[in-house]
């Protein structure tokens, strides 16, 4: 059988945090490999493990504290995906977080929630799925079996705090006005790019125009998770099946990446915006800390390029066409006077 998910530990001692990836892959049935090998103390074993011990897997999950340059060093010799879970050693786990997702154009990881190795798990399905039907439909049971979840904590959790003014509301069914509109997308298109309003639109143009360049078909489409939120659900279900993979880019508290989540089972790779730096934290945090079982693959500040090119790495698994594109396209990225 393939193994098709490696996990690398840059320390024994981050082995809870991939148990919480095994133990998700386990009950998927993928299978997967672990490795221990830090990006400082051991560079050269983490190169030989990615270039040479790697064929046939498909994704590549880092786990790593501190520094956290682990996964940025996997995907420097790969074009796999790699998604990082930054670790909680030190100040919160937002120095392994921003060391994460910060990365420099051609080398993209996803990042998960700080020690959220479920969800790097889950991300990884969700990948595989795109290549694998009975994975993307043991995936939308998956998701089906959160209601049942949620009614059992509801249940438990009235057992526990409900006492004597505890009264249950009655059901009353309301009218909803029904979305006429259908979304259209032309029948190549593998990436749909949606944004929450206007104010996006430079990374949103850095998507479309590295995917463009990928050849790799897109379409990108306004619409508002708070303000239109039946619109936004009635336009995922009617676009789900064709695409392969859905692209968010979102300011402020990034509802929109969450929204687009909770409604596929296909892979959300978000972009965090803001007017500069310091002010776009506010989007990255609430984009990337998903509770288990949702991921959004998180790119870095404004990143629109990393998230093109984290998707092309996706779709280059399975299509000879653009794993071609994207070496192409990284081989252009060195013919600069730095390089000459």
């Amino acid at each position: 059988m393939q193994t098709k998910v490696m996990i690398i530990l840059g320390s024994g001692s981050d082995y809870k945090i991939a148990q919480k990836s095994v133990k998700v892959l386990e009950e998927m049935e993928v299978n997967y490999d672990l490795r221990v090998a830090s990006a400082h103390r051991t560079h050269n074993r983490v190169k030989d493990i990615v270039r040479n011990c790697s064929d046939e897997v498909e994704v590549f999950i880092a786990i790593a504290g501190l520094a956290a340059h682990l996964p940025g060093v996997i995907a420097a010799y790969t074009t796999k995906p790699v998604i990082a879970v930054p670790v909680n050693a030190n100040v919160g786990g937002i120095d392994a977080l921003l060391s994460s997702t910060e990365m420099q154009l051609g080398t993209p990881v996803a990042t998960m929630g700080i020690d959220r190795g479920d969800n790097a798990a889950w991300l990884a399905c969700q990948i595989i799925a795109c290549n694998d039907k009975d994975m993307k439909d043991a995936l939308k049971i998956k998701r089906q079996s959160y209601e049942q979840k949620m009614e059992d904590a509801e249940k438990d959790v009235i057992e526990k705090i409900a006492s004597k003014h505890y009264n249950r509301t009655k059901r009353t069914e309301h009218e909803v006005e029904k979305c006429d509109k259908t979304i259209e997308c032309n029948k190549d298109t593998r990436v749909l790019i949606v944004s929450g309003n206007y104010s996006t639109m430079d990374t949103v143009h850095k998507i479309t125009q590295t995917l463009d360049t990928l050849n790799i078909k897109s379409q990108y489409k306004v619409i508002s998770a708070t303000r239109s939120p039946d619109r936004l659900e009635k336009y995922i279900s009617d676009v789900d099946d064709q695409m392969d993979l859905y692209i968010v880019v979102s300011n402020l508290s990034t509802v929109l990446s969450g929204a687009v989540v909770s409604l596929t089972t296909k892979p959300v790779i978000g972009v965090p915006c803001g007017n500069n730096q310091i002010r776009g934290i506010d989007s990255l945090l609430s984009m990337i800390q998903m509770p288990p079982g949702v991921p959004t693959a998180t790119m870095g500040l404004n990143a629109g390029e990393n998230a093109a090119l984290f998707a092309a790495r996706i779709l280059s698994i399975y299509d000879d066409d653009i794993k071609e594109a994207l070496n192409n396209f990284l081989n252009s990225l060195h013919r600069n006077n730095y390089y000459e």
